[in-house]
């Protein structure tokens, strides 16, 4: 079974969400709405970068100070 993780920078600092996925564009939809519920609003994903050339380890890179990386994991 797939499930998907997430890590954040949230205005330069690390967040840890505890949280699990049954599909990245969950994960993905949480994130923006975990901005938005801290006052990031209007944020837009500028780049997504393969980690480890693996293509289910994908880091959203939205500006200097934002960003997230949603992971891919196998039980």
């Amino acid at each position: 079974m797939k499930f998907y993780t997430l890590d954040a920078v949230v205005k330069g600092k690390n967040v840890n969400i505890e949280k699990v996925f049954t599909s990245r564009n969950d994960a993905i939809d949480y994130m923006f709405k975990y901005y938005n519920k801290h006052f990031i609003y209007g944020l837009e994903v500028k780049e997504e970068v393969s980690i480890d050339d693996n293509r289910h380890n994908v880091e959203y890179i939205c500006d200097h100070s934002d960003r997230f990386t949603i992971n891919r994991v196998i039980l």
